[in-house]
């Protein structure tokens, strides 16, 4: 490995600490009805529903953890637990109208956050760097 590659990866890791701090800090101030591990389990399920094993795995925690997790999640309207009709054993989790929703409220308001602190850039550096995610984007997803 290139050690301009180690140092892209440790600047990485930095600049992602950084922006889930300040998001999650923002989030905290603001008094949202909606907690970090709450918005990363309905971002999961945005593109599909998955079973509880399924969101266990991609949490890295146990079943009855995920299970407690969705369980909050059903009370609150976000979302809802249904068959799958492929395999009418087991159970899917996915999102609700009103889980769609504080989703989406979540994202704009992160990305106002983040459009905010990223406006002391020149317009030349936010144009790199929208290049430079979507290249480290399309290369995290390859690995996967």
């Amino acid at each position: 490995m290139l050690q301009s590659t180690r140092t892209g990866a440790a600047e990485l890791l930095d600049v992602v600490s950084l922006v889930t701090q300040a998001v999650w800090t923002d989030l905290r101030r603001s008094g949202a009805a909606i907690e970090a591990t709450q918005w990363t389990t309905l971002r999961l399920l945005a593109p599909a529903p998955c079973t509880m094993s399924e969101l266990a795995r991609h949490k890295a925690v146990s079943l009855p953890t995920v299970s407690r997790s969705v369980d909050m999640l059903v009370r609150r309207g976000w979302v809802e637990r249904c068959v799958d009709d492929s395999d009418r054993r087991q159970t899917l989790v996915r999102l609700t109208v009103d889980g769609r929703r504080i989703l989406a409220e979540c994202r704009r308001r992160f990305e106002d956050l983040l459009a905010e602190k990223l406006d002391a850039l020149s317009d030349r550096q936010r144009a790199d760097l929208t290049t430079s995610l979507l290249a480290v984007r399309d290369a995290l997803r390859a690995a996967t």
